[in-house]
């Protein structure tokens, strides 16, 4: 695997190398042959630009393609042998010591490629170019002073402003959109050594850099061509100062800011300074023609050191401006907003199934504008969401424990009904089940059947008012009245109205409940029935199918005191059976609001008859929800059977 790797990244650097050589040969051979100023020697050459910026994304591969493209150039041009040399070691130098200077000397250690967003890059990359253009200039007055050729400060002049004046007003908007097209750079292996370290390298630089700046200054102060030997000295020193820095080690996490790459974004930052900066490169190259037409000179190397000087001048001014203005942006608009929003991305970033509440935070910003209400704004809003995330974990926490309650109240309810069948195996006279399966957690629906003495069986399905917590208390307090009353010998009509007078009293919550109950007296089949306004219970005889049995309904129990009910006789046959319910059977509803109704439940009861009540209920159920489909379940349903006769009739 590493060796792929290193044969992937060795044929990228050799791609990168051609590339090199044929961008900066074909940018600079027209300007070799058209503008020479010293044939031979230097010219006025715009790709110059070419060999920082191409070394700063690509690293060596591209030095030594720009290296081989000028020395093409230059042979191509007829420069003798030493030019050529000398050419080839000034351009390999000219395009690496940018590269090695840009990520030895870290600014933004979360963001070390040479995209120029920020006020700190672009002053980092100007100082680079002006440390590589001194270094370039130094070497190469060193070589031309020793090889016999005649120079001045001007040519010197000259040499130093066609690098710095090029990298930095055609650089800078190059880079920059380089930057947003995200290009493939060429990050170096890193050394890892202590910060101590690094302190002689950047001292040298600090010299190099000081030296070099205040001689140029001095210079135009002086508004005459400066010494050739002075000039060459102080080239030369800052050049012996500035080339340690080949030699200074790179300490960075070259993972993690390769990770960094691939999330770095346009920021509001780098809009604002892509919008500043074009527009100080358009005045500033309004000033170079400006300067170029306004004098007109026979020696054409002394025309273009004045347009050089000039234009110099403009882009220390110019870039001085507009650096300040920018620094005055990002300081008081763009980082303010970059803080708020990177606090709210973290804020948000907190993992929510942790846990853990999110902690705002905070941003304080004073710039007493915009930017503070909204960073308030935005810190009010955090506030607000911690403080409702609390509410809600205390809601949700109260909802489970009610919700675990309620589960529990679920499993008492249902072990209040009869709930194990057969529910009578010593009694081979009858058979008997139902089932309740409630909207909530609890309902409001119950059944019950319990012997009253051997002879007598006593059968009771209700539908309390309401649904959930209510429905199901006031259910307990109707079932235990009615199941004591029964239980005392009493008949159907009595027990009714017993209890409806019972649960009138106190009742403000004014609920009811609607009841079927009979007795049956086994040994004869007959069974005593009252009805307290409840549903028509439904009766199969023999072999025939099942009809509603339209009895007389009384008032329900709970609506009013001293209500009187009557009762009526049902005469049961071996092999009859009675099939009871609640509301919730007929009043299922689709998702269309259409109701499942009697008719629908006489024929799913019919579809079934020869079903034993274990059977049928089951079957009932199931049409009911094949019926409802993804309808919620509004009212609890219940239903209860018995078949009348012997067991093996009944089989």
């Amino acid at each position: 695997m590493q060796a792929m790797i290193s044969a992937v990244r060795d044929k990228k650097n050799w791609i990168r190398l051609v590339l090199s050589a044929v961008l900066f040969f074909a940018v600079a051979l027209p300007f070799r042959q058209l503008l020479s100023l010293m044939p031979g020697i230097t010219e006025i050459r715009p790709a110059n630009v070419i060999p920082p910026v191409l070394g700063l994304i690509w690293g060596p591969a591209a030095a030594f393609g720009i290296a081989i493209g000028n020395l093409i150039s230059d042979i191509l041009s007829g420069s003798n042998a030493f030019v050529c040399m000398t050419g080839f070691i000034a351009n390999f130098i000219y395009a690496y010591l940018p590269y090695k200077l840009w990520y030895s000397f870290l600014v933004d250690e979360t963001d070390i490629h040479p995209a120029l967003g920020s006020v700190k890059k672009i002053l980092k990359y100007i100082y680079v170019i002006l440390l590589d253009s001194l270094v370039v200039t130094g070497m190469l007055s060193m070589i031309f002073e020793t090889a016999g050729f005649s120079g001045s400060g001007s040519s010197y002049a000259l040499l130093f402003f066609n690098n710095f004046d090029f990298s930095v007003l055609l650089g800078v908007p190059v880079l920059i959109f380089l930057g947003r097209l995200h290009p493939d750079y060429y990050v170096p292996d890193t050394h890892r050594k202590k910060p101590g370290s690094y302190l002689f390298f950047d001292i040298l630089l600090f010299f190099a850099a000081a030296t070099g700046l205040l001689w140029f200054i001095i210079s135009f102060a002086q508004g005459a061509p400066v010494d050739s030997h002075t000039a060459g000295e102080l080239l030369v020193f800052v050049m012996l100062l500035s080339l340690p820095s080949l030699a200074k080690p790179f300490n960075f996490d070259r993972k993690a800011q390769r990770q960094n790459a691939r999330e770095v974004r346009t920021t509001i930052k780098t809009k604002v300074v892509i919008g500043f900066l074009m527009l100080s490169v358009i005045f500033i190259a309004f000033v170079g023609v400006m300067a170029y037409n306004s004098r007109t000179e026979a020696d054409a190397l002394t025309h273009w050191s004045y347009v050089y000087r000039t234009v110099g001048l403009a882009i220390n001014i110019i870039f001085a401006v507009a650096i300040v203005f920018l620094w005055y942006v990002e300081r008081n608009i763009v980082a303010p907003l970059e803080r708020l929003a990177e606090n709210v991305r973290e804020f948000a970033a907190q993992p929510a199934d942790s846990g853990q509440i999110p902690t705002p935070m905070l941003t304080k910003i004073n710039t007493g504008d915009e930017i503070t209400l909204l960073a308030d704004s935005c810190n009010t809003m955090m506030q607000d969401i911690t403080a409702y995330m609390h509410d809600l974990r205390a809601v949700t926490a109260e909802k489970e424990r009610i919700g675990a309650e309620l589960s529990v109240a679920t499993q008492i309810q249902a072990s209040m009904l009869p709930c194990i069948f057969p529910a009578f195996p010593g009694r081979p006279e009858f058979d008997i089940y139902a089932t309740m399966t409630p909207a909530k957690e609890v309902g409001g629906d119950f059944y019950d059947f319990f012997l009253v003495d051997d002879d007598h069986l006593a059968l009771v399905i209700a539908d309390v008012s309401g649904k959930g917590v209510p429905a199901a208390l006031f259910m307990v307090i109707a079932k235990t009245l009615l199941k004591n009353c029964a239980q005392t010998g009493l008949s159907p009509k009595v027990i009714l109205e017993k209890v409806n007078n019972q649960l009138c009293e106190n009742n403000e919550a004014q609920m009811f409940v609607t009841v079927w109950l009979g007795i049956l007296t086994i040994s004869e089949g007959c069974l005593i029935c009252a009805n307290a306004g409840h549903e028509y219970p439904a009766v199969r005889h023999g072999s025939g199918g099942y009809a509603l049995l339209k009895d007389k309904h009384g008032f329900v129990l709970a609506g009013m005191e001293d209500a009187r009910y009557r009762e009526y006789e049902l005469k049961l046959d071996p092999g009859d059976c009675l099939y009871v319910y609640t509301d919730g059977v007929a009043e299922a509803t689709d998702a269309a609001g259409t109701l499942f109704g009697t008719e629908r439940m006489l024929e799913s009861l019919n579809r079934h008859k020869e079903a034993s009540p274990q059977e049928l209920l089951p079957q009932v159920k199931k049409d009911i929800d094949a019926f409802v489909g993804e309808a919620p379940q509004f009212d609890d349903i219940t239903m209860l059977c018995l078949m009348f006769g012997k067991s093996e009739e009944i089989k």
